[in-house]
């Protein structure tokens, strides 16, 4: 693209930016969105929280409040989608791209419609990408995006100043501005995350661009509060002029606050000055924990790049040998008493620990109880959730996953859950889901034709770490919790 079009390219995704400032401004609109929101509760949650911490002049009731709407946003109002399910074959459906918006969708700003077909029935799915936040008010479904338009607007219609915030590299989230703290606060709705900014580069590991911010009357260039490495950051800003880009945020902002008073200006350069001045001394990524996206399925996350940080032992792909491809069978299982996974289609024996084969974990840990005798793993205790992730690829052969028998044991107590995800293709974003009782054992074609295979245990709830167990076993038992064995065959030539 020549730089004359990427730049006027830019300056268009700009002023597009700006469509959402006329949600926050039908007061119909933000009446209702309050009457949706359990205030009183959530307040009285803050004021709870407020009591218990010393006195500071960096924290007020209404942060508080704000931490307490995002959790109830992501736990109890919005839910993530990936793709529906059949209502008659409560399959997965599969992606066919994308089909033009009826009358009734682009009533409701929906300029793209994702269709969907159920791989048994045939049945057709529709999944508006509706941009109107009243809609997604009925709705309350989506992907990021969805979520950050509509969590803006319920800050905005409870007082808060907030900004829709679009990142580049593909990412919408939200800021709120803390008036105890004077200054603006990353919130990130789909992950429950307030306040860490360098989330997306150090977690996630975004290589970051452009982060354009949008109020009522301000748009802003806030990169920098989301990188601790300017240099690099700026040597990828390569779409536009440095000046271009400082001349559309300045154009624009004129005409966003050409109404405000002398006072009110004055009140936004003060806080435009400050903002200023944060940049120029970044969070360290050591002074905070950062982890990597939850939201959205353990596939499209992994194709994304945006899980957690993987130490040198993850990353671990099952691939096939020659006399796996001979016998056109593979089985591999793991002893948690042992710690040890064998293959046994390869006829060998690897004694590793349970981190050695897998391509992901987060929170886990491997635990041994010498008064019961017996060993599992569980989730990491002062965390609520924890998974590991297996990734078996078979593309570099002739073969394609024929039947898949499972067994994997799993254990849970009071209010704890483990729940077991299966991806056809790991580059699909399309889940098989599976309750303990399914998989222990399984044995199905749903997966006939898969040239890869992603498994993905969630172990979630409970009130201690001890209640969701995976791979609970007697220290003195001979049999392998943990066994996935593949039938293949032969790939059939496209015609």
């Amino acid at each position: 693209m020549e730089p004359i079009n990427a730049e006027k390219a830019l300056y268009i995704k700009l002023m597009n930016m700006l469509s959402f400032i006329d949600y926050w401004e039908d007061e119909s609109l933000l009446q209702y969105a309050v009457t949706l929101i359990p205030v009183d509760e959530l307040r009285v949650k803050a004021t709870l929280k407020y009591s218990s911490i010393p006195e500071s002049d960096s924290i007020d009731i209404d942060d508080l409040l704000l931490l307490e709407l995002l959790e109830w946003f992501k736990g109890s109002f919005f839910k993530w989608m990936d793709a529906p399910k059949c209502g008659s074959c409560g399959v997965v459906t599969v992606s066919k791209g994308f089909i033009p918006p009826t009358d009734e969708e682009a009533r409701w700003d929906a300029s793209r419609v994702e269709h969907f077909t159920c791989p048994t029935c045939e049945k057709s799915y529709r999944f508006p990408r509706f941009n109107h936040p009243r809609k997604l008010l009925q709705t309350r479904r989506g992907r990021c995006g969805e979520w950050a338009n509509c969590f803006t607007l319920l800050c905005v219609a409870l007082g808060y100043d907030a900004r829709f915030v679009l990142d580049w590299t593909d990412h919408v989230w939200t800021e709120v501005y803390s008036r105890s703290g004077k200054r603006w606060l990353h919130c990130d709705p789909c992950e429950n995350v307030c306040d860490k900014p360098l989330m997306y580069e150090v977690g996630w590991k975004k290589e970051l661009r452009y982060i354009i911010a949008v109020s009522k009357y301000e748009i802003q260039d806030v990169t920098w509060r989301y990188t601790a490495d300017f240099e690099e950051t700026l040597r990828r800003r390569k779409v536009c002029r440095e000046e271009f880009l400082l001349h559309c945020i300045l154009t624009i902002q004129e005409k966003l606050q050409k109404s405000l008073s002398t006072p009110q200006l004055k009140a936004l350069l003060e806080r435009r000055a400050r903002e200023l001045a944060e940049f120029f001394s970044p969070a360290k990524p050591e002074s905070e924990g950062y982890s990597g996206r939850t939201s959205g399925s353990m596939s499209w996350r992994l194709a994304r790049g945006e899980t957690a940080s993987c130490s040198p032992q993850n990353s671990y792909v099952f691939r096939l040998n020659t006399d796996e491809i001979t016998k056109k069978h593979f089985h591999v299982k793991y002893s948690c008493a042992l710690d040890k996974y064998v293959r046994v289609s390869s006829q060998s024996i690897q004694s590793e620990d349970w981190k050695s084969f897998t391509f992901s974990h987060k929170n886990i840990f491997r635990k041994v109880e010498n008064d019961w005798k017996v060993s599992y793993l569980a989730h990491r205790d002062g965390f609520s959730n924890g998974s590991i992730t297996w990734k078996f690829d078979f593309r570099d052969t002739n073969l394609v996953v024929n039947i898949l028998k499972l067994n994997l044991l799993s254990r849970t107590f009071n209010s704890g859950n483990v729940k077991w995800l299966l991806f056809p293709n790991s580059e699909d974003d399309k889940s098989l889901r599976y309750s303990p009782e399914d998989v222990c054992p399984l044995e199905t074609a749903d997966l006939k034709g898969s040239t890869s295979l992603v498994l993905t245990a969630e172990l979630t709830g409970g009130d201690s770490w001890q209640h969701a167990q995976i791979f609970r076993q007697s220290l003195d038992s001979t049999v392998f919790p943990f066994e996935v064995e593949i039938h293949f065959e032969e790939k059939v030539p496209s015609s």
